[in-house]
């Protein structure tokens, strides 16, 4: 029998395509459990995505009497999804134990602390540098972080500076493995006209797509003022959802920008392609509030690539000099809206499309990154003390 690895996420997971990426291609190799908690969750649509992995779902009766996200209440689903989960892990068969994230490694702080089975903290964010909805736990998320990464067996991160800080300033004994999050099998470019047959949009419209989060820590609103320095003909495509307060600003704003700015709602990961390649630049912008932020790995920055979407981004050193230097796209200062608008037209007349996205799939191949995480896993299981 193939050793067993359980992995544990609080989150939904569709929005965690890296953890659906891993569990997909290493199921050939392991078998995997995935414990996750019972709200907001697809579940025929992750049973599709994950064939011969077994989900067990974790009810929380404090998120089904309520989905007001106070800091009591988060606190309160904390407190029961860790009891939850812990009962959930001894009752499993386990040869190594991945949290994703840090709220899902506070079931595992018995093994930690045991130093039984072997540990992985797969850290798809520096959680205390993370954005504002930590921030009323922000010192003890902090504390907690420093500890799990000085006793996790080994740390994953997806992005090299992030690496360097767990190691030097966190306390990992070890550099954590690097895993960026590609998103695997792209389908194959496919051109479309969606988005200008949806908003009735002209062939000489360009048209730059923001999808993601509707956060303050997107830079949504300089965005918009950007479009208020280009020509008439750039259109600003919006698909997403987030924060209801930030999200009306942000629909206040474009109501001034004479029907330049249209809205998607969330839309599903399949259907998002086609909306993808039918823009003509895609945006990524963070704003510099924390490390998290400067040191951002977001698949969807490999999204747009392979749609064949030049991009403009934050100019921080990791996206910088992937974007710029690949010649992928433009950066610009997140939170000043003449550099915005200055790097959505010099992205827009970069070549785009077909050839792009083949020259972006032949440098980010996911199966360049997978191999790390099941060399990991084989070495983990080689040490005397797994069990």
């Amino acid at each position: 029998m193939s050793a067993r690895v359980l992995h544990i996420a609080f989150n939904q997971a569709r929005k965690l395509p890296p953890l659906i990426a891993e569990l997909r291609f290493l199921a050939r190799d392991f078998e995997q459990v995935l414990l996750l908690p019972d709200y907001d969750q697809d579940h025929a649509s992750l049973e599709r995505a994950l064939p011969g992995v077994r989900i067990v779902y974790l009810p929380l009766r404090s998120r089904e009497r309520s989905a007001a996200q106070t800091p009591l209440r988060k606190l309160w689903r904390f407190a029961e999804f860790t009891l939850r989960a812990v009962s959930a892990v001894r009752g499993e068969a386990r040869d190594i134990l991945v949290g994703h994230d840090m709220p899902a490694m506070l079931p595992l702080l018995p093994w930690l602390l045991r130093r039984g089975v072997p540990v992985v903290y797969n850290a798809h964010e520096l959680w205390s540098e993370a954005a504002e909805e930590n921030a009323p736990f922000r010192s003890a998320w902090r504390r907690l972080e420093h500890m799990v990464c000085r006793r996790a067996d080994r740390v994953v991160v997806p992005e090299p500076n992030r690496a360097d800080i767990v190691h030097h300033e966190y306390g990992a004994p070890q550099l954590p493995v690097v895993v960026r999050n590609i998103p695997p099998d792209p389908p194959p470019h496919a051109a479309s006209t969606l988005l200008r047959d949806r908003f009735g949009l002209d062939a000489d419209a360009v048209i730059v797509l923001y999808q993601g989060l509707f956060a303050p820590t997107r830079c949504l609103l300089p965005l918009l003022a950007a479009f208020r320095q280009l020509p008439a003909h750039y259109h600003c495509v919006l698909a997403g959802e987030g924060d209801p307060a930030y999200t009306a600003r942000v629909l206040d704003e474009a109501k001034e920008l004479d029907g330049r700015v249209h809205r998607l709602p969330w839309t599903p990961p399949d259907e998002l392609r086609n909306v993808t390649a039918s823009a003509d630049v895609g945006v990524l912008l963070y704003s510099r509030e924390g490390r998290n932020n400067i040191y951002a790995a977001p698949n969807k920055l490999y999204e747009y690539l392979f749609a064949g979407l030049p991009l403009v981004s934050s100019d921080f050193p990791g996206l910088q000099s992937l974007i710029e230097e690949g010649g992928y796209g433009a950066c610009a200062e997140p939170e000043d809206a003449q550099s915005i608008a200055e790097a959505i037209k010099r992205a827009a007349a970069l070549p785009s499309g077909k050839l792009l996205a083949a020259r972006a799939r032949a440098a980010f191949r996911w199966e360049d990154e997978v191999w790390r995480l099941a060399d990991l896993y084989r070495t983990l299981l080689r040490r005397p003390h797994a069990q």
